[in-house]
């Protein structure tokens, strides 16, 4: 599945996708903007935890080096940081309880506007 960041917009080409449940997910993320942007996937109902702990990240000089991605137990999966023009695949086990899961940039004030709900089914 490919999924891509709107130019100057931050937001993602896609609010929605759906998966099948304990499969194998694979993500073509593509960043065509002009700055960094990253995609984490969440456990269900996570994005405020997830947001908060990369607001909290964004104050940490050691922020940048872990991608801006929070080190808590509600991230299931997640790409480094993606350079504008850059690419990078993101491959894991979709989970396998059936429900609406957070995607969202952690990148330092994008998550409230850059986010979406990846669907398993």
């Amino acid at each position: 599945m490919k999924l891509a960041v709107i130019p100057h917009e931050m937001k993602y080409d896609k609010t929605t996708f759906t998966v099948k449940a304990g499969s194998q997910v694979t993500i073509d993320f593509e960043n065509p903007d002009f700055m960094q942007h990253n995609l984490v996937i969440g456990q269900k109902g996570s994005m405020e935890t997830i947001g908060e702990a990369a607001d909290a990240l964004a104050r940490d000089p050691k922020g940048a080096e872990q991608n801006y991605v929070p080190r808590i137990p509600q991230v299931l999966a997640a790409t480094r940081l993606v350079d504008p023009e850059g690419r990078e695949s993101l491959v894991f086990v979709a989970p396998t309880e059936p429900g609406e899961y957070p995607f969202v940039c952690t990148v330092p004030g994008h998550w409230r506007i850059m986010n979406g709900i990846m669907i398993v089914e």
